[in-house]
Parts: structure tokens; sequence; C-alpha cells
């Protein structure tokens, strides 16, 4: 009945973060759909207020005078060596930790300012997605994964609920393009987010930021590192709080939905024997208690395309209790038992590096607990009718092992064995109230002992067993020519079952009884699905370059690539008895690169370009259930995607403390082959209409993928100059623009004529002082300047 695919606005900058309000509907059009919800994205701010004040102590970073009119080239680590990214033949974008943090990026939805074709959803902890090229979701389903990575600190994470956190104490992001594995952990089909933290210095260090901003927002990040036994054991230390009232208001109780409420902390020690091992251990726990599940309903048709009367939500509400929702996002919350989402994520790992003559010997052994508990108000109303939410447990164990030679050398290679365990634990709760019987019956008649107290479960899970070996290899064939060629091989065993059953405070009288359960089938009813697959893959990797001097850098990359195959966790029988599949095939994914990576003026402009086209077969999303007499869908195998189009990146430093950057994009993101999509409900049909049969699925081969803009970018600018400071000191004053750019998209369906979102774009910016010696700084920011309202989301 209610679907989700929406990004919960608990993230909200004004300054820190602040004031938001909802649109009419965002730049969405109005039409004919079924009960939809919507989310209003980064919003409204307060621009006067007292945005972010930072105070660093003891942080020194690079001198504050005035700087040589050149752009820096972060070095990166996609191919497990440090590296500039000008000279790495693949499409890579970097962003250092020192420019995130100048711009208060710590979340990964806020990485769409600095890369371009990137875009994250932070819906609540376990519904997220990181996508590039508009691909990467992770289907909505606990048991599958993403097509794009997040490696952080060299661990894969399998599951979206491990980004649900601040990257704080970063030192830089990589974002790579196109079909990773014969490096990068497990496989992926898109691309990969890598984030690398800062390690552990023997130089005492100690960094205090704070945040104050409008909706009460207070935020501290605290570093501090330093030498245990010298030049033998450091530590580091990170501690982040955030914490603020919500935006939005429970009419019912007053309670403020979409606030925030959230911490970490991260201890690391880096161990050096000698000259030849260095061990790294990292300690983490991260947590949060929002109310950050409130998706406010923008639409309710009460008739078909074609003709004919439906029936939905509002109708029923006003029919049965005579109550009338409101469809005005952002004022129309009136829950009487929606409650905080709690979440919690624990991690260790260790890296030991050891030098052994030529090569370094390389191990990566890591543990990851992720624990979500909601509590949602699930039909809208301050009714007590129902409750529903999936509570999810996943841990993920891996090892990973590899042999890489020195550099400078006519052949350098690496290759390695990766292994993986994960279990995930998906139980879907619905928790029936006092109104949901009649609710559910369509009739007042019905008594309310019938469901209430009842709670029906689908109790999914799924285990995977995975292992790998790998290897990559460059060869330098003159000073200018090198080939990269690599491979792996990956074995994987899935398991996954789905369990119904349900609770209930006693038993029936027998006509009562057949209604309950009539209404409990609705949903599934009692069952029990289990089944398992072994997989067997090679994902490779051709990737020629040729220096055509000394400051261009010409490639050409065919790589092929496996998304792990999918555990269905929410499997249920179709109207002939049957199940859904439970375990869904890998996706596989073809890419062609071709690029160029570009410097000019002695080294004052980058200037990059890429070439994409990428198909991905197997392609894991919905298809209708065609056999079910309701509105129902699954996950499996759907068909063909392709992804096309270009990519620019730029940066330049005209003048001394002056750089502009850009990055844009243009997509053609296509469903190939999708013949089974589930229909858009204002077209599914019903007596009176045109299709008195139903029209349970829709041919959206041709159409662009949802949520996939075709055009997309950003541009930035920073500047710094020396100023004069009272009693006599001398500082430098900073000032810091971003603006992004994403055309218009379906969020709904193709074929749908409701769930449009307009194209927008969001201006985000700073202004500050700091000391010379970058010891202490002060900043004023805002995000969303111009009160953007608009949604990322609907379903």
């Amino acid at each position: 009945m209610l679907s989700r695919l929406v990004y919960p606005l608990n993230q909200l900058y004004a300054g820190g973060f602040g004031a938001a309000h909802f649109e009419r509907l965002g730049g969405m059009k109005r039409g004919i759909g079924r009960f939809r919800r919507g989310l209003l994205s980064t919003t409204r701010l307060a621009p006067f207020a007292l945005a972010s004040a930072g105070l660093i102590l003891g942080a020194r970073l690079a001198p504050a005078h005035a700087e040589d009119a050149t752009v820096e080239d972060v070095a990166v680590t996609a191919r497990h060596r440090e590296e500039k990214n000008q000279d790495v033949p693949l499409p890579i974008s970097t962003v250092s930790g020192k420019a995130l943090g100048k711009e208060q990026v710590y979340r990964v939805q806020d990485y769409v300012t600095k890369v371009p074709n990137f875009f994250a959803i932070q819906q609540n902890p376990r519904v997220s997605a990181v996508t590039i090229r508009g691909l990467g979701g992770n289907a909505n389903s606990d048991g599958s994964e993403s097509g794009v990575g997040v490696i952080v600190d060299n661990v894969f994470y399998t599951h979206v609920g491990f980004t649900w956190l601040d990257f704080v104490d970063l030192d830089h992001i990589e974002v790579v393009r196109g079909p990773q594995g014969t490096l990068l952990g497990k496989n992926t089909t898109i691309g990969s987010l890598i984030v690398s933290t800062k390690l552990p210095s023997f130089t005492r260090e100690t960094t205090l930021e704070t945040t104050y901003a409008s909706r009460h927002r207070g935020q501290i990040r605290l570093n501090t590192t330093g030498a245990i036994i010298d030049d033998t054991l450091a530590y580091r230390v990170t501690f982040y709080g955030d914490k603020s009232d919500g935006w939005i208001d429970n009419q019912v109780n007053g309670q403020n939905f979409l606030d925030n409420n959230r911490f970490g902390i991260r201890a690391q020690f880096l161990l050096l024997a000698g000259n030849d091992i260095r061990n790294r251990l990292i300690l983490e726990h991260y947590g949060s208690n929002e109310y950050n599940n409130f998706y406010p309903p923008i639409g309710d048709p009460t008739t078909f395309v074609g003709g004919g009367a439906r029936a939905g939500w509002a109708r029923k509400l006003i029919g049965l209790f005579g109550y009338a929702p409101s469809i005005d996002p952002g004022k129309n919350a009136a829950l009487e038992s929606q409650g905080r989402i709690r979440q919690n994520t624990d991690g260790v790992s260790n890296e030991l590096n050891w030098q052994i003559g030529d090569h370094t010997f390389t191990s990566i052994s890591a543990w990851r607990r992720f624990a979500f508990r909601p509590h949602n108000d699930s039909e809208y109303s301050p009714l007590p009718i129902f409750r529903f939410g999936y509570d999810v447990d996943v841990d993920q164990y891996s090892e990973e092992l590899r042999l890489t030679s020195s550099t400078g050398q006519a052949l350098e290679y690496q290759f390695g064995l990766y292994g993986l365990k994960e279990f995930v634990f998906s139980n879907n709760r619905t928790a029936f109230g006092q109104y949901a019987a009649p609710y559910f019956a369509g009739s007042l008649a019905v008594p309310s002992i019938v469901l209430d107290g009842v709670e029906y479960d689908q109790y999914g899970k799924a285990t995977t067993t995975s292992g790998a070996v790998f290897g990559q290899a460059t060869w330098h064939i003159t000073e200018r020519l090198a080939l990269t060629a690599g491979i792996r091989d990956t074995v994987e065993r899935k398991q996954g079952s789905n369990t119904a059953y349900a609770y209930s405070p006693g038993a029936l009288p027998a006509a009562l009884g057949a209604i309950r359960t009539a209404i409990l089938n609705g949903f599934g009813g009692a069952f029990a699905f289990a089944d398992a697959k072994t997989t067997n893959s090679v994902s490779w990797l051709v990737n020629p370059s040729y220096k055509i001097n000394d400051n261009i850098l010409a490639y050409f990359s065919v790589a092929q690539g496996e998304k792990s195959g999918a555990v269905n966790t929410g499997a249920t029988p179709s109207a002939t008895g049957a199940a859904a599949p439970v375990i869904i095939l890998p996706e596989r994914s073809t890419d062609f690169e071709l690029g160029l990576k570009t410097t000019w003026l002695d080294g004052k402009l980058l200037l990059n370009g890429n070439l994409y086209w990428n198909d991905i077969s197997n392609y894991q999303s919905a298809v209708a259930d065609t056999t079910a007499p309701t509105y129902r869908s699954y996950l499996t195998n759907v068909g063909k995607v392709r992804l096309r189009g270009v990519e620019l990146e730029a940066r330049y430093s005209p003048v001394k403390n002056l750089w502009l950057t850009f990055g844009g994009a243009f997509n053609d993101a296509r469903y190939v082959a999708y013949t089974d999509a589930p229909a858009p409900v204002e077209i599914f049909g019903g007596a009176g209409t045109a299709n008195p049969a139903g029209v349970k699925s829709v041919d959206l081969s041709g159409r662009r993928v949802l949520g996939a803009p075709e055009f997309s970018g950003q541009i930035g600018i920073n500047y710094e100059h020396p100023v004069d400071l009272p009693f006599g000191y001398r500082g430098v004053g900073f000032f810091w623009l971003s603006q992004t750019y994403r055309s218009g998209v379906a969020l709904v369906n193709p074929l749908s004529s409701y769930g449009w979102q307009s194209a927008y774009g969001l201006t985000n910016l700073g202004v500050g002082v700091r000391s010379e010696d970058d010891r202490y700084s002060f900043q004023i920011w805002a995000k969303n300047v111009g009160d953007r309202r608009y949604f990322v989301g609907a379903g």
C-alpha cells in the first residue's frame, strides 16, 4: 500500500542546519497517481543566523600566506598505490579532506556538491542509495548489495546502512567509475566510493570544531593524536556529536520530526615495527536516535486513467472515520504513534603492511555490525490503524590478502585473495491497532478485536559466503606507453529464506477468525520459502594508456564486472502459491571508457574529460506480479540497462589564492529491456476503466532510468586574502561558494503523469577568517541559500 523511496530531511543546513519548508509540491507535477510519499531535500535557511563558528586548536596545516597559482593534484589509492590522479588512466574524481571540511561536507549525500555524476539518497539508515551515472541503489532490499561499492580505509561495506554516519577527520575521498573488482574489495558494476581517513601521527595535535545554527543545531568534532611510544606506537581518537530540533511539527503531540541526534567515536592505533612493518588498528562505534522516517503524503487520486472510481487511502479514511488527511507537504504531519528510529554501527579493522624485500604484503581483517530498529506510524493519520517497519541486523566479516611489487619497475603487479561472510536478518513487522480491522475490511461493522494487538511478521534471512582470487599488473612498455590488465575469479554462495507468521492476543469466533485470516492473507499469509545458489564469475580489465607529452595522458579501458546476486528477503507467494524468486542472479556490467587527463598553463589548469558506454545485463529491479489480484511486485532480474555519456572536470587557479572548480556530465541512462515493470496505479485498471481486467505491468524499454538526470554539474569558487586582525595579529580571510545543478527526472514511473521533479540547483557559501598559522578559525556558512524546495524521491 505504501511505497518508500524518499529522502528524510533530517539533514538540513542553515548555516549548520536550518529551518526547512515544503513548497506545494517542490516542483513535482500534480497528477493522478496512487497515494505517494515524497520528501523535500535541503531547503531554507536562516540567512543571518550564526551558522558555523569553528575553533581549531593546535592544527598546523599548509601555511596561510599567499600560495603559488597552481591547483592541487590529490594523491589517489584506487590502485593500492599512492599516485597522482593525473597519472592514473581511469576516470577518478578526488576531493581532499581539507576542502571537504572547509565547506562542511561530512555526509555522503553532500559529496554531490564536489563530484560530477554522483548522487546519494540517505532516506534512513536502512534505505539509502549511492549512485554513479544514475545507478547503484540496492533495490530497497536488505538482501541485495549496491552497484556502487563503498570502501572506507580499505574495508568494503556490504550494506548501505554502514554509510549512515558523518565522515569526519578525512584525508580524502575518491569516486572511481566503471566496474571494480580486479583490485577493490568485492565486485561492483558501476563504480566505487573510496573514503580515506587520516592516520595517527607521532606529533601531538588536537583540533576542536564547534557549530551552532538555527533549530538549536549544535555540532562538535574533536580529534586528538600523538605518540604513545615515540616512533613506535601512535594513537588518534575522533569524536563527533550532532543534535538539533526537527523542523516538521506533529499536530498530534507537538513532536518535531526530522531532527538530528547522532554521535560517533573512533579510536586508531598505528604500530611501527622497524622500517618494514606498519600496523593500523581501528575501533569505532556510531549511533543515531532520530525522527528521520517521516514521508508526507502528497497525493491520492480518486479516478483511474480511462474512467472508473478509485477507492484510495484518503477516501477510505474519510468514508470510514470522517478524517480528511492533508496532502500539503511539510504541514501534514498528524501521527499518533511515530517514534524515533534507533541505529547502531560497530566496527573493528586491522591493516598490516609488511615490507618483504621488493614486495609489500598486506592483510586487512575487518568486522562490522549494523542494527536498525524503526518505530513507524504507517497510515499517516492520527488514528491507531497500523505500524510497519523492518528490524534489521547485519554482521559482516572480511579478510583481504595482497602482495604488491615495488613501484618504478617495467612491470608492476599485485595479486591476492579476498573472503567475506555476511549474515543479514530482516524482520518486516506489521503491528495492527484499534481501527485496523474496519480499515482493512472496509466496514465499521467489523469489530476492532479482529486485528487489534495482532502482529504479522515476515522474517527474512540472507547469508553470503564469498571467496575470490584477483590480480592486476601494469607493463610500462615505453616511458610513455603502458598497459594495465587485471582479472578476478569469484565463487559466491547465497542462502536465503522468508518466513511469515502472525502473533495474536487470543482466539476468535469462527466468523471473525475468517475475517482476520482473509486480511492477513492480503499481506501474504503464512508461508515459508528458502533457496540457495552458488555462482562463479570472472571479472577483468584491459586498460592501455599513452602519455602524449608530460601534460597529457590518454587512456582507454574495457572492463567487465558483476554485482553480487541478491537474496529477496521479502519474497512472498503469488496467487498460485508459488514463491517469488528467493535468489536473484548477479548483474553483469560491460564498460568502455575513453578519456584524457591534461594539465595546462604551468599547472594552473587541470582539465579532464571522459566518454563512457556501460551495458548492464540481468539488472536487479522490481517486476509486477501478474498473478496477484492486487498491486504487488517483487525483486528479480528484469533485463538490460545502458549508460552512456560524457564527464568533464576542471580546476583552475588564474591568480594566487583563487581556485575555480567545475564538474559536469551528460548522462543518457536508459532501460534497454524492461518489459514487465509494475504499472503506475493510475493506469492499473479496474471496474469501469478502459482496462477492466487490470493492467499490472508496463514496458519501460527505451525509457530513461528513474532518478537519473540527463545533465548534472557543479561549480565552485575558493578565495583567500591576507587580512589584519585586532591587536596587531595577521590572518587570512576566505570565501567559498558552490553551485550544483540537476536536470528534471521521473521519480515514480516514466509512464506516470505523477512524480516528476523539475530541474533545480543549490547554492552553498561560506565566509570566514583564520589565523596565519592556521591554529584558529571562525566561519559563517549557509546551504541552499536560494531556499530551493525539491524532492529527491517519491514512491
